[in-house]
């Protein structure tokens, strides 16, 4: 079965800090800290060198708020010079140690959007359904408004951050593992823009006049990453439309493509796009 098919929630890129506790034949026990590159709720695609096989059984701890289960490693899904990156599923039923609500998939379409959002009072979090006002309010303002299930009330919710850091604790306060300095991988990247997890309808269109609707995976002022089917190479130029809508003003922004990746699924393909002025 594809990986769209098996997916019952939708995806969001974000990198959570992880520790991985597994056995290997080859080197006995092992732990490695590390980061979630594509989390949902049941699943991941996490960064890991250490070496493991599919059907192997690991242990994740989220560095972030240190809850934990085990995992099954699905399968590689990338391998470069920087990192390895594998699919893994949670082998504990109705567990959800991403700490995040997680909306079905949306329509592949591009008719539906949806953003990570955190709430103001509890800090609670979920990828929400949103509307191309709720949109223009979040980047006019910064809040919107919306029912929070723990608080049981309306609150002011806001872009959550798709990059997180181990939680800090006080000296007296009792965890599991044990307190210690950690250390997560970091790829250097010289990125100046905030980026936002926001699924937001999106229509592309190559130099060979060829369209393709779809989500956005993120944003940022500068540019936005999407997974395509549609072939395109670094350095080629696209015409969008983001936010997309039928019937809807058609104002096209060029973008260059910066970068390109493979997908283990469905041969699609993730791009970075960025704006052309």
């Amino acid at each position: 079965m594809a990986e769209e098919e098996q997916r019952r929630t939708e995806r969001v890129q974000l990198r959570i800090p992880i520790r991985v506790v597994g056995f290997s034949d080859a080197t006995g026990e092992f732990r490695e800290d590390t980061h979630t590159v594509v989390v949902n709720r049941g699943g991941a695609r996490i960064s890991l060198n250490q070496k493991v096989l599919p059907d192997d059984v690991v242990r994740i701890i989220n560095l972030e708020n240190y809850s934990e289960a085990d995992f099954r490693i699905v399968g590689r899904t990338q391998v470069s010079e920087e990192s390895t990156e594998w699919g893994v599923e949670c082998a504990e039923s109705g567990r959800n140690v991403w700490g995040i609500e997680f909306p079905a998939p949306l329509p592949s379409d591009g008719s539906e959007a949806a953003a990570l959002l955190e709430c103001r009072a509890c800090h609670g979090q979920g990828l929400w359904p949103v509307t191309l006002m709720d949109v223009e309010v979040l980047n006019s303002t910064g809040l919107v408004t919306r029912l929070c299930d723990q608080c049981g009330k309306t609150t002011y919710w806001t872009y959550a951050e798709t990059t997180r850091r181990p939680r800090e604790f006080s000296p007296s306060e009792p965890v599991v593992p044990p307190v210690r300095e950690v250390k997560v991988k970091e790829k250097v990247e010289k990125r100046t823009d905030k980026r936002l997890a926001m699924k937001l309808p999106i229509l592309v269109r190559n130099q060979r006049g060829e369209e393709e609707i779809t989500k956005t995976e993120n944003v940022s002022k500068r540019g936005i990453a999407v997974s395509l089917a549609m072939e395109l190479a670094v350095g080629e130029q696209v015409d969008m439309l983001c936010p997309y809508s039928r019937g809807g003003e058609k104002i096209w922004q060029k973008a260059e493509v910066r970068r390109r990746d493979n997908l283990p699924f469905g041969g699609r393909r993730y791009y970075g796009l960025r704006y052309v002025r």
